[in-house]
């Protein structure tokens, strides 16, 4: 069935599936790498080396910009403009999947294959990710737009517990976590393929002139810089600070400990610290999925509105997060705001992943009709590079303070990286407020603020 701007409802399922399996890809490395790891090397593992792995393992995704530029320049009469790129970087990051499941070493230089195996997995998903997003944006009307985000995210969410967590627990428990790489790899290429089934539009042809002059234009207008903080910064906190943050839980039940910058299982083997990940994870991403799905709904009625009410909730909860735990030390308490917070760091999360994203394609349909890839991969790959850029901070102030001030407690660490989270959310909610809401509101909200301001 076909909307009247030709868009069908079967998209929507190719595009959430594809999602689903990118969330296998995705939430494979960040779930099950660690205890993987604390199982190969003795129930213990580096803690800022894993930081290390993890941010090159993200890089990719700060560079996706070059394949948003190739994919809006030349595609194939054939096939289409998006699908070729979409496929063969699926089935590039499918290779190197087998390619894991095939060998890693259990020595010290585990962290550099897992860098290289999380790097040229990262290629394949950030690059094919990037020309499925140009083919959303090609194809998706503005009225659902914030909706299609949503669902998009919630899959890659679902998918990241789904492959992270409970088929990572069962691949863990049964010691045969290589197969869940070869099972990752072939999804990969399916997923891929099944976009052949959308229909893409006939793109403008663009010249070299007219794309070298819009490109730079991306950089010397002072109102992409704006938009360019303002992605740069939202992300940076992320990662590091659900990741300390569980580390905190644990810390306090009693299910880890941290010497230095080591992490030590000190109740129960690598599968129950995997099953303790994941059971916070569950309700991260349980947070994420309805954070993801009320956020794209009210985006679609007023984007300013949806995301100032994130940023005012998200900032003053990242520095107080950790008072509970300073306040009390009672396993059921710890327990229980423990899941509570992480539901709620994943609420926040999806609502400021998807209310930016919105905006961010707003802006880019509005200001690059003819760059829409390039322009979104570009933005995309900020943020995601400052997701990056975040987590290499976050390790070099943890490795620091833990180095140099060992009398520190792992909670005065905790608030330390909390309050680094809460400054860079605050410098992304201060650039937003200066980006014109012209540019990306929907035309109904404008004419209703006009009427409120002129009556």
């Amino acid at each position: 069935m076909s909307t009247k701007n030709g868009y069908k409802k079967t998209y929507t399922k190719i595009f959430t599936f594809y999602y689903l399996v990118e969330g296998f890809s995705q939430g494979i490395p960040f779930l099950v790498f660690p205890p993987y790891l604390a199982l190969l090397l003795g129930n213990q593992f580096d803690v800022a080396q894993w930081l290390i792995v993890a941010a090159i393992g993200g890089l990719p995704w700060a560079i996706k910009m070059i394949i948003g530029l190739a994919n809006d320049k030349w595609g194939s009469k054939k096939y289409g403009n998006r699908f070729p790129w979409i496929f063969s970087f699926g089935v590039f990051g499918a290779i190197w999947w087998f390619i894991l499941a095939a060998y890693l070493p259990t020595d010290s230089s585990i962290y550099i294959f897992l860098a290289l195996y999380y790097f040229m997995i990262g290629i394949g998903t950030a690059f094919s990710d990037t020309a499925l997003d140009g083919l959303i944006l090609d194809v998706t009307p503005k009225e659902t737009l914030g909706r299609i985000q949503g669902y998009t995210w919630m899959c890659l969410l679902l998918g990241m517990g789904a492959g992270g967590m409970l088929l990572g627990l069962l691949f863990l428990a049964l010691n045969i976590v290589p197969v869940l790489f070869l099972i990752t790899g072939a999804l990969m290429i399916f997923a891929s393929f099944l976009t052949k089934l959308v229909k893409e539009p006939p793109l403008e042809e663009v010249t070299e002139r007219y794309l070298g002059r819009e490109v730079l234009s991306i950089f010397t207008k002072k109102k992409n810089w704006k938009v360019i903080g303002f992605t740069f910064t939202s992300s940076m906190g992320r990662t590091v600070l659900l990741t300390f943050f569980l580390y905190v839980i644990l810390i306090t039940l009693k299910v880890i400990d941290v010497k230095s910058t080591i992490l030590s299982i000190t109740s129960g083997n690598t599968v129950e610290f995997l099953g303790w990940t994941s059971v916070f994870y569950f309700f991260n991403g349980l947070g994420t999925f309805l954070g993801s799905f009320y956020s794209g709904r009210s985006a679609d009625k007023n984007r300013k509105k949806t995301l100032v009410k994130t940023y005012i909730i998200y900032i003053p909860f990242c520095l107080l997060s950790v008072l509970p735990f300073l306040l009390t030390g009672a396993y059921i308490i710890a327990l229980i705001y423990g899941l509570i917070g992480v539901t709620l760091f994943g609420a926040l999360d999806g609502a400021i992943v998807v209310t930016t994203g919105t905006i961010k394609a707003d802006i880019v349909k509005k200001d690059y009709p003819k760059l829409k890839s390039t322009y979104y991969a570009l933005l995309v790959a900020l943020f995601n590079g400052g997701q990056s850029v975040g987590s290499l901070l976050g390790a070099l102030i943890f490795t620091y303070l833990a180095l140099n001030f060992p009398g520190f407690s792992f909670y005065l660490l905790f608030f330390v990286i909390s309050l680094f989270g809460a400054v860079t959310l605050l410098i992304s909610y201060l650039l937003f407020r200066t980006i014109d809401p012209r540019d990306y509101e929907l035309t109904r909200v404008i004419g209703e603020e006009k009427e409120i301001y002129f009556a």
